[in-house]
């Protein structure tokens, strides 16, 4: 039953939309331009496609063409729309009926061959420009009517294309009007000006305040744009000066309109100015629901942060459900050992004259004989003879053969299972990497904006000194500091493998890749577990890796995380105190993917040190001289701070190695200074 009911809705919900073109398309048989032309049609029964929803917007353009034009152009645009209507039901399974442009150039070849004849007859250049006009326009609406039909949410996905479909429905409107000239329907375009000015940018509502008055010159008598200027200075004031607020931006567009009429024909300035003043009163009116639902809706348009949140959300969630269902997949079973056997008997002992009495009268001793080969056969990779019993080997009157093909099969064995299990271990990092992904997407969607905005940052400065090795010109340590945030500073330390060119690199590179993902919100951990991945992919083919040492602190609070892969250790300075931060863990590249990062919470105040170093500068098993160097510093600018350790450095363990001193000082007054 529920089958039924669904199947019933939906042939309901197609019904439906087949009404809905079929009335679309007779409304748009009323947009006129220059004498009779209806382009807006014909694009739609074009865009419309084949099958029902073809043949409704087909009869419906049958019907608005006998009722809105006459004789001439009905049947002109009657016979465009049967010919679309053919060729789409003819084309729609040819792979070039989907390409962008061949709806447009199929809608405009069949509309000038038709029209072509009528301006051959009239030899006419003004009709001749009317009918290029009208062509270009019929393929023009026949390109966006067909993209705004084929997206789930037209309007947010395709903007301009959107705007284009409503102005040929704001010409319809606006065909119908009194003897006076007065035109209903333009105060609907009146209103989508203002709806759009009144909450978007001034680019964006001045190009749509065009286009939707050019839409109206086209379908009014004579060759003035009265509308086309009138709706452009409207809107250029109105997002200027009346934006955020009904009632002055009202006001402004009606003010707007009022001086632009001045100048103009009593007949036409009147007409503009009653319509403009009733579009504007239809904003008024408007209720409030519905004006806030258009503005959260164009807002999304824009960069709607909580649309772009939820996406992120949408995006993790459907990651971490694709790394479950692949993570929950039973791996292969292993394949048994006896299979080298089962293949060696196959080949040797097939046509053996000692067959039964091996494999069915002492199959026990057979079997128990190859059971213990098999431990030393798998250990060394080769077999002997020494590995099976002295009764199987004596008794076997193949014994040299079967051990030959013991060794075939042996190495075969070994190959796959090496195979699987290389497998069975990029299945994993796979599995492992959708998961940080998803981790990663989930970050970013829920880093808080501006949490601690109440409260004053503390001042800070940071200095750095560094050496290349002896013999090198270039360094291959790296160091940076930065603000993420608002309030919050990073520091990154990077020590590429060896020295030299290729270490810079390896290092820049970690810590480029580290500051883009800590700007993008993801958190200092996830951050650094998807650096470790991508370098373990990487250390397969170049064998190189890089220390990681990463502080990410409030300047708010002064609490801070202290993130570290392989990296030396870091130090923390308060009056006459030096605390020593270690790390255990292998250096990204070399750490396995799920191994997360070493992190230490630390908590600075203002006066406090911390302060990072490559293995360069000092080690766990050699830092005695730097923690009393720490200890006994008085001053206050970290830049002489590096340059001391440093130097000091160099005395205490002389130049085989790169060596990079990174300080941050949290000043008790004054402004940050890097």
């Amino acid at each position: 039953m529920k089958a039924i009911s669904a199947l019933r809705r939906e042939h309901i919900g197609r019904g439906l939309a087949c009404v809905a073109r079929g009335l679309l398309a007779a409304l748009l048989a009323n947009a006129r331009i220059y004498g009779g032309y209806a382009p807006f049609v014909i694009g739609m029964v074009a865009a419309a496609g084949p099958g029902w929803p073809g043949l409704a917007a087909l009869l419906g353009a049958l019907a608005g063409a006998m009722m809105f034009l006459n004789f001439s152009h009905a049947l002109r645009t009657v016979a465009c729309c049967v010919l679309l209507f053919t060729a789409n039901n003819a084309f729609c399974e040819l792979k070039s009926y989907e390409k962008p442009w061949f709806l447009p150039a199929l809608t405009g070849a069949l509309t000038l061959i038709v029209e072509a004849i009528y301006v051959y007859r009239s030899r006419s250049p003004a009709e001749a420009a009317y009918c290029a006009i009208a062509v270009a326009l019929a393929a023009l609406y026949a390109f966006c009517c067909r993209a705004v039909f084929g997206a789930a949410d037209a309007r947010r996905e395709n903007p301009r294309e959107s705007l284009v479909a409503l102005l040929g429905v704001l010409a319809a409107l606006a065909a119908p009007q009194f003897r006076s000239g007065f035109a209903p329907g333009r105060m609907a375009a009146v209103l989508s000006v203002l709806l759009i000015a009144f909450d978007r940018p001034l680019s964006a509502a001045l190009a749509a305040a065009l286009c939707v008055g050019l839409a109206m010159d086209l379908t009014a008598p004579g060759m003035e744009f009265p509308y086309t200027a009138g709706y452009g200075f409207g809107a250029l004031l109105t997002s200027l000066l009346g934006r955020k607020s009904r009632v002055r931006a009202a006001g402004v567009f009606a003010l707007a309109t009022v001086f632009f009429v001045l100048p103009m024909k009593e007949q036409t300035g009147l007409m503009l100015l009653y319509e403009n003043l009733a579009g504007t009163l239809l904003f008024l009116l408007l209720p409030t629901r519905l004006l806030r639902s258009f503005h959260e809706d164009g807002a999304a348009d824009v960069g709607n942060e909580t649309g772009l949140r939820r996406r992120l959300i949408e995006a993790a969630a459907a990651l971490r459900e694709l790394h479950g269902s692949i993570a929950r997949g039973e791996p292969p079973a292993e394949e048994n050992p006896a299979v080298v056997y089962d293949r060696a008997a196959e080949a040797v002992c097939r046509d053996c004259s000692l067959r039964e009495r091996c494999w069915v009268n002492e199959y026990n001793r057979t079997y128990t004989a190859l059971s213990d080969a098999t431990a030393p056969l798998l250990q060394s990779g080769q077999g002997s003879g020494k590995d099976f019993p002295a009764y199987f080997a004596d008794r076997c009157i193949r014994f040299p053969a079967f051990l030959a093909a013991v060794n075939t099969e042996l190495r075969a064995y070994l190959l796959r299972r090496q195979y699987r299990l290389r497998l069975e271990e990029a299945r994993a990092r796979s599995v492992g990497q959708y998961a940080q992904f998803s981790d990663l997407l989930t970050a970013a969607a829920e880093c808080p904006a501006g949490a601690e905005a109440m409260t004053a940052a503390l001042p800070y400065r940071v200095g750095v000194s560094q050496r290349a090795r002896d013999g090198e010109r270039v360094s291959g340590d790296s160091a940076l500091s930065f603000e993420p945030e608002s309030g919050r500073v990073c520091l990154l330390l990077s020590d590429g493998m060896g020295s030299g060119e290729e270490a810079r690199q390896e290092s820049a590179q970690a810590v480029r890749l580290l500051e883009r993902f800590l700007r993008s919100g993801v958190d200092a951990a996830g951050a650094l577990r998807t650096l470790n991945s991508a370098l373990n992919l990487r250390a397969e083919t170049t064998d190189s890796f890089t220390t990681v040492d990463l502080l990410t602190l409030s300047l708010r609070s002064g609490e801070g995380e202290v993130c570290k892969y392989g990296a030396a250790p870091s130090y923390v300075k308060r009056d006459d105190r030096v605390w020593r931060i270690g790390c255990t863990c292998l250096p990204a590249g070399l750490a396995e993917d799920a191994v997360p990062p070493e992190t230490t919470h630390v908590r600075l105040g203002a006066g406090s040190y911390f302060v990072m170093v490559t293995d360069g500068v000092a080690d766990a098993s050699d830092d005695g001289w730097l923690q009393e160097l720490l200890t006994g510093w008085k001053g206050d600018d970290p830049q002489q701070l590096s340059a001391a350790i440093l130097a000091e450095s160099y005395r205490q363990r002389g130049g085989a190695d790169d060596a990079l001193a990174l300080a941050l000082y949290l000043r008790r007054d004054g402004t940050a200074e890097v």
